[in-house]
């Protein structure tokens, strides 16, 4: 008979020592500025005990990146690239490359991240098949080209993320990819090709019952007819957008439809509709800078 006490104190035990690992390194973090060599040196020496360096490195980095410390989890990257080149460990290198490259990216380094995404594009060709890898730098690739304004590079990364995402079986990040190439179909000013994409995106969005997938289907079918010079109709589709959008709030695409709507009644001629979407947009704008501001009253 098994002591079922004992499986929540185990859990806890490592949620303690997961939470002192985190609070160790954010106190290491503190002290890149002051010196990035020994930051790296002592996080190296503070891997937890069993585990290879460069798995904990990279780790290490993962959290870091996701608390938006950026330079300092590149620098434990380059270290953790040292260590699996002199293990010749391509596998490791790749999923190092592949966390590199989006961080430089939001560091606005454009160029150096796209590099170091195709250089874990590389090393995955000779690699057994990983759609998990292949979906990461792909859609890092797709997004980073988008940036450039490199529409027909970063449609060619999409679809790649999208069919990972097919073969993986995942519907949300399949509807995702096509909703996204959707855009850059409407970048490119190809009407036709939008269109298709954002139907199809809209319909596995209908079965997957999200209203924010259907929204951003409407919103691209309603760019598609913009861009054909049919503006009212335009405005047709953003409102219907915007109904589902209500149903499933989300302030970022509320925002780009008033903008959409406010630029269709300008073409339309109505100049005091066009003037109060824009204001609206404006708004949503200053709310969402607002909600971003630090409560300097807390404490």
């Amino acid at each position: 008979m098994t002591d079922k006490s004992r499986e929540p104190m185990s859990s806890s035990a490592e949620d303690r020592k997961d939470r002192r690992q985190r609070e160790r390194l954010a106190e290491l973090t503190r002290s890149f500025k002051k010196d990035p060599k020994d930051f790296v040196q002592k996080v190296e020496q503070a891997c937890p005990a069993g585990t290879p360096p460069a798995t904990a490195l990279l780790d290490a980095a993962v959290v870091l990146a996701e608390q938006d410390e950026f330079k300092p989890a590149l620098a434990l990257l380059d270290r953790t690239v040292v260590l699996y080149e002199a293990k010749h460990d391509n596998a490791g290198l790749a999923h190092v490359y592949v966390n590199m490259g989006p961080l430089y990216g939001m560091l606005d380094e454009l160029e150096k991240g796209i590099s170091f995404s195709l250089k874990a594009e590389a090393l995955a060709k000779d690699l057994p098949a990983d759609p998990e890898l292949t979906l990461h730098y792909a859609s890092d690739l797709g997004g980073m080209y988008t940036e450039m304004e490199e529409w027909d590079k970063a449609m060619h990364y999409f679809q790649t993320a999208c069919d990972a995402s097919k073969g993986m079986g995942n519907k949300d990040l399949e509807t995702d990819a096509l909703l996204i190439m959707s855009q850059v179909a409407v970048a490119q000013g190809d009407a036709a090709k939008a269109r298709e994409l954002a139907e199809k995106g809209g319909a596995l969005g209908k079965a997957l019952h999200d209203k924010l997938f259907q929204a951003r289907a409407l919103q691209t079918i309603g760019d598609a007819s913009a861009l054909d010079g049919n503006h009212e109709q335009a405005v047709v589709l953003f409102q219907q957008a915007l109904d589902l959008e209500a149903d499933q709030p989300d302030l970022d695409l509320r925002q780009q439809l008033f903008w959409e709507m406010s630029e269709s009644y300008e073409e339309a001629g109505n100049k005091e509709l066009a003037e109060d979407y824009r204001s609206r947009a404006a708004d949503l704008g200053e709310t969402d800078e607002d909600m971003d501001e630090p409560d300097d009253s807390a404490g």
